[in-house]
């Protein structure tokens, strides 16, 4: 008898998500739902939707993947190695390479799609974050986990830029 196993085609399935469907987590002070996972995709890519409240983001950081940014609404400024701060707003897309030292703050509360290639970097936020009870910012209760910023600033997907061992991503 030839037993039948559940696996992730090498390519991806096909899938349809949609915010109101799709997992939907509250971490570090954003809502992030999680459109197209990794294992959906065949490693390809994931997508993440993302609302964050004014004067968030991480502090510089380092990735071995891709990300880019769409702003569908607010003002971010980001700030990519060491150029001038460049100030995204809605319609504006930004491109992080693997290994290049970035940070960004929201200067309004901002809505944006974030994505990653390769994919993976969504299990982060699925693992560290809070299943979200509604499709909003987190609640002021919810508070802040410094161990669990940590975590996410120092693992396989992402490292503080000051991180020895992540360096060697550093392009």
């Amino acid at each position: 008898m030839i037993e039948e196993k559940t696996a992730v085609a090498p390519h991806g399935v096909p899938f349809l998500a949609g915010r109101d469907t799709a997992p939907a987590y509250w971490a570090f002070g954003a809502l992030w739902v999680v459109l197209a996972e990794s294992g959906q995709t065949g490693g390809a890519f994931s997508v993440m939707e993302q609302w964050m409240p004014s004067d968030g983001g991480p502090p510089p950081h380092v990735h071995p993947i891709d990300e880019w940014f769409n702003v569908l609404e607010g003002a971010i400024e980001f700030r990519v190695e060491d150029k001038p701060p460049m100030r995204a707003t809605a319609g504006d897309s930004v491109w992080i390479p693997r290994g290049t030292v970035h940070s960004f703050t929201t200067r309004s509360a901002a809505h944006v799609f974030n994505g990653y290639t390769p994919g993976g970097f969504e299990q982060v936020i699925m693992g560290l974050g809070t299943p979200a009870e509604r499709r909003e910012l987190p609640p002021a209760d919810l508070g802040f986990e410094p161990r669990a910023a940590a975590q996410l600033m120092d693992n396989f997907w992402s490292a503080s830029a000051e991180t020895g061992w992540a360096k060697k991503w550093i392009q």
